[in-house]
């Protein structure tokens, strides 16, 4: 079979290839270049039919009714435009791809947009981008043939290959084949199915359609909103459903919105290809296409990946070998120096990582981090033995990435291990301490060497400590005891605080509580010999005068004695007490005695007698 044919081909080639599934390609082109890219992705799949000049297209056309027409528009200059528009009106089904420039797709921009040019490829272009081209023309050509019913053939009369576009001998026949098309067209009207290539256009009383027209005609097709083709033809068609000008508007709307998208794709935009195919699902295109669209778009992005990473495969090696060498003298250079961490970006671990991102694999980066692991791991070793564990849970955390999991586990092991027996033997030095202070009887002073402090730290570290309990209840002990002591000799708040000291520790005890109850009650006395009423505000019952001593008689001695003692619930005189005399020694008996004897009436607060301490001043004068 025949891959390509030049403008000498026989008519009987091109009819032959009317019988067959083969989709002809029409090229018009002077770039030998370009002709051999396409030739190259057509390869012997599909006709391919080369002619230099336009007129010899419409030769092709009419004789073979070939489906797709490729256009280099450099061959046409500036009549680029006018000879789509005359294709196009005589073979309204003709899948034509314009090729050229960005100023000759400036040119053709508003048939672009039309879609009377289906896609427009940029020159130059490699073959596998020229092979998604044309299966995109063939793929179009032949759902736009499944649209339309079968035309019967036309044995067209022989004619020369100097015919023009539209006139000649060949006019007749042109017109045969434009009435073929409108009977096609005319068919699928009626059957209900309009073509979205042939929007009719919208009777005057609709002012809906003639709105969706206008921005279907400045392929407004969703922007702006409210004034967009597909936004129009949905409101004119949910009016009525059966609207065929609605109905074969949205699908032309959808069929442009595809176009973006595949010649987007085509032209491996993939950012806006993904823009678009979105855009066209929202407007309703159906799911298999934009299911294959979307499958392409991921090829397109993988083999797009898969380029770029070859790409840096060809030059990152050459790159990192040539930063690699000296990172890993310096890193050397480090270790002989003893610089394994420090300082942080001038440390063999710096330069050794940066050499594993150039290149994980390289065998002398794996070597030096083998020897920077080993030194790290050692270093580790040296602080555990010293017991510096700071310093060997640093050397660990340099180690992570460097050296071997396992190696690191077992050195971290090692650490553990001889942290809790350099806990051990702190807190038996604790308790060391605690004991020789509780022997010297330095039980809270100082504060920071006392028995107390030591214990107390010790519980905290360890509370389950063997020796702790018995040491404490120790501690304890000794505490009370000091309150008993201070209570005896009636230092009241002293014994209190020595009772402080021990509840503070936790430590509580029936002697505890017995110095407790006895220290309240002392305070409690001493608060009632402290609050004295002068005896000269209470009542007398009965009173004895005192005797004068006889030797102070004899001296012609006179004075005074102050007494402090306590008015009994029933008003007897009791726990007598001497607080102050002008002559100690010499009146305070007599004084005593007379006082024993005294009554007062009790005192009553709140309906119940109590007991009141009282002072009175007894004065010793001789007779003149």
């Amino acid at each position: 079979m025949l891959a390509s044919n030049e403008e000498g081909g026989t008519l009987d080639a091109l009819r032959f290839s009317l019988a067959s599934d083969i989709v002809e390609l029409v090229v018009l082109t002077s770039d030998e270049v370009f002709l051999q890219t396409l030739r190259e992705a057509v390869g012997g799949t599909r006709r391919l039919w080369h002619v230099s000049s336009p007129d010899k297209v419409s030769d092709l056309l009419v004789a073979g009714q070939v489906g797709i027409l490729v256009l280099d528009v450099q061959t046409l200059n500036e009549t680029a435009s006018v000879f789509v528009g005359q294709i196009k009106r005589q073979f309204p089904d003709l899948v034509v791809v314009a090729a050229g420039n960005r100023e000759a797709e400036t040119s053709l921009a508003g048939l672009i947009s039309a879609g009377t040019v289906y896609r427009f490829i940029h020159m130059p272009m490699s073959p596998a981008r020229a092979k998604l081209f044309a299966d995109a023309a063939v793929k179009k050509y032949d759902e736009q043939r499944k649209r339309f019913t079968a035309v019967p053939p036309i044995k067209p009369r022989p004619r020369s290959n100097s015919g023009v576009l539209i006139g000649g001998t060949m006019s007749i026949l042109g017109v045969i084949v434009v009435a073929a098309w409108v009977m096609h067209r005319d068919r699928d009207v009626d059957a209900g199915a309009p073509s979205a290539d042939r929007v009719a256009s919208p009777s005057a009383e609709s002012p809906l359609l003639v709105g969706a027209a206008a921005a279907l005609s400045a392929n407004r097709l969703t922007e702006p909103a409210g004034d967009n083709a597909l936004e129009l033809y949905g409101e004119a068609q949910a009016q009525n459903p059966a609207d065929p000008i609605a109905r074969a508007g949205l699908a032309e709307v959808r069929e442009r919105l595809l176009a973006r998208a595949e010649n987007a794709l085509l032209e491996e935009r993939l950012d806006e290809a993904a823009a678009a195919i979105e855009t066209a699902r929202k407007s309703g295109v159906e799911s298999g296409r934009i299911a294959f669209l979307s499958a392409q778009l991921a090829k397109s992005r993988e083999r797009v990946t898969s380029a770029q990473a070859a790409v840096r495969a060809r030059s990152e090696p050459k790159a990192a070998a040539d930063k690699m060498t000296p990172l890993l003298g310096l890193a050397a250079q480090r270790i002989v120096d003893a610089h394994l961490i420090d300082p942080e970006q001038d440390s063999a671990l710096f330069y050794i990582r940066a050499a594993l991102r150039l290149d994980p694999n390289n065998g002398a980066a794996q070597e030096a981090k083998k020897a920077l692991a080993l030194q790290l791991l050692a270093e580790a070793r040296g602080a555990i033995d010293r017991r510096d564990f700071a310093h060997a849970s640093r050397w660990l955390e340099a180690a992570k990435g460097i050296a071997a999991a396992d190696h690191i586990e077992t050195v971290q092991g090692q650490l553990a291990a001889a942290r809790r027996e350099a806990d051990a033997d702190a807190w038996a030095e604790l308790l060391k301490s605690a004991t020789e202070r509780l022997r010297q009887d330095r039980l809270i002073e100082p504060a920071d060497d006392s028995a107390k402090y030591y214990l107390l730290t010790l519980r905290d570290l360890d509370p389950s400590n063997a020796g702790l309990a018995a040491a404490m209840q120790d501690l304890g002990t000794r505490l009370v005891a000091k309150a008993r002591l201070a209570l005896g000799l009636q230092q009241y708040e002293a014994a209190r605080s020595w009772l402080g000291e021990a509840a503070a520790i936790g430590f509580a005890s029936p002697e505890s509580r017995s110095v407790l109850h006895d220290l309240d009650a002392a305070a409690d006395k001493q608060q009632f010999l402290a609050n004295v009423v002068a005896a000269g505000d209470l009542t007398f019952v009965k009173s004895v005068t005192p005797v004068y001593p006889a030797k102070a008689n004899l001296s012609k001695i006179q004075g005074w004695v102050e007494l402090d003692f306590t008015v009994a619930e029933n008003g007897a005189v009791k726990d007598i007490a001497v607080h102050a005399a002008s002559t100690p020694g010499v009146f305070e008996g007599s004084a005593i005695s007379a006082l024993s004897q005294w009554r007062y009436k009790p005192v009553v607060r709140d309906d119940k007698n109590v007991a009141l301490r009282a002072r009175v001043r007894i004065r010793f004068v001789l007779a003149d």
